[in-house]
């Protein structure tokens, strides 16, 4: 199919390649559907959708297509959980339904709202007496007399030494990576590059970014980045500079756990890389 409708629209697979940022063999290897050639499923997946997105046909309906051909069983538990994600929903809406046919959602919006009426009153009986007696208070401090009081100023000059050892705090906290509960991974795009990202085992992010995006993701467990073209991809990990995914061209998965984000990049990712 992709073949047939690159060769229709006069385009060659140096054509592909340099739109899509897919290295020519795996574009070959695509069109053969030799998919032993690539890096694994969620690559070829990734590419195939890359490749019929730049021919400007249906993308979900081709890589659907791989799929069936040639992992059925993902397919079908696919379709089985959102078979029962439907089911759920359902279930819920009819639960909502006979909570207000019974009237008890509305009798515990009338109660909540009352509260917050009570409340509202016994504060604004608080501040007329608080205000009342600071009234009087002020009263009688005007009436009592006054005596001129001699106010003596001093300034006094902080040490070269204080103020340096400050700005080497201050300095020091900027150093610091910024504390995050989880995973944060801010990337940044210098050129176009096929994306995945995975956070705490869902896929957040499935695409291609284009040169100048910086995007932002978040995980309480684990964040998953596969670039397929690393030397396009600037990272970091919760305020900390990672730098590049990999080099140009190079398809580089990348993990972030939350114990080890802080760490430095060697420490904190687990890599998979594939070369050129």
């Amino acid at each position: 199919m992709l073949r047939s409708e690159r060769e229709r629209q006069n385009l060659t697979i140096q054509d592909i390649a340099k739109g899509t940022s897919i290295r020519a063999l795996y574009i070959e290897a695509i069109e053969n559907g030799d998919y032993e050639q690539l890096p694994g499923t969620v690559y070829a997946k990734g590419f195939i959708r890359n490749y019929a997105n730049f021919l400007k046909i249906d993308a979900d309906a081709v890589v659907h297509q791989f799929m069936e051909e040639n992992h059925p069983e993902e397919v079908a538990a696919a379709e089985e959980a959102k078979q029962q994600l439907a089911e759920a929903e359902e279930a819920n809406r009819e639960e909502v339904k006979q909570k207000l046919a019974t009237g008890s959602e509305y009798r515990e919006h009338v109660s909540s709202s009352s509260n917050r009426s009570n409340n509202l009153l016994i504060a604004l009986i608080v501040l007329l007496v608080a205000g009342g007696a600071y009234y009087l208070f002020a009263m009688e401090d005007s009436n009592a007399p006054k005596q001129p009081a001699k106010a003596v100023t001093q300034t006094a000059k902080a040490p070269a030494s204080a103020k340096t050892e400050t700005a080497k705090a201050e300095e020091k906290k900027e150093a610091q990576p910024v504390k995050v509960d989880g995973v944060e991974l801010v990337a940044k795009f210098t050129d176009k590059c096929w994306t995945q990202v995975v956070a705490d085992g869902k896929t957040v992010y499935e695409g291609t970014m284009e040169s100048g995006k910086t995007e932002t993701w978040k995980g309480k467990e684990k964040v998953v980045i596969t670039a397929g073209n690393a030397g396009a991809v600037e990272m970091k990990v919760n305020g900390q500079d990672m730098g590049k995914a990999g080099n140009a061209g190079q398809v580089v998965e990348k993990t972030f756990t939350a114990d080890k984000a802080g760490q430095p990049a060697e420490a904190a990712t687990a890599d998979k890389k594939d070369s050129k």
